[in-house]
């Protein structure tokens, strides 16, 4: 007789359990121009697309818990925006450099000169920007 009462006591807390951390799928989706998202449903089109692991604790399904998860994904996709456009300036640091370089080895003194300063331009604002 004792064991119906403590399977159903296990079942009750296994439910409980599960009922307290649920899974919700997110989806991290990067337009082609650098701008991220964070978003229930899939990507559209040319957006690169990731999932996102998200656990909801139970304070996780309250008004509070919902609004700090969207304040959290938001400060992430910054973050993730941030970075592709400091990446982006990266790159663009580096064509310039290459393309004033290439001047160096030909072309007039003044021209010469004036790459010189350029190339240096490009690499203290790689530096600035840690790249």
């Amino acid at each position: 007789m004792r064991l119906p009462f403590v399977a159903s006591a296990l079942i009750a807390t296994a439910v409980a359990l599960a009922s307290s951390v649920a899974h919700a799928t997110m989806y991290k989706c990067t337009s082609p121009d650098g701008t991220v998202a964070f978003q229930a449903a899939p990507c559209p089109g040319a957006a690169k697309q990731e999932n996102a692991d998200v656990r909801l604790t139970a304070g996780g399904t309250t008004a509070a818990g919902r609004v700090q998860i969207a304040q959290d994904v938001q400060l992430r996709a910054v973050a993730d925006r941030e970075e592709t456009q400091r990446r982006d300036r990266c790159r663009s640091y580096r064509e310039a450099i290459d393309r004033q370089s290439e001047q160096l080895t030909s072309g007039s003194e003044s021209a010469k000169q004036k790459a010189a300063r350029e190339v240096a331009n490009q690499e203290r604002k790689a530096q600035q920007d840690r790249c």
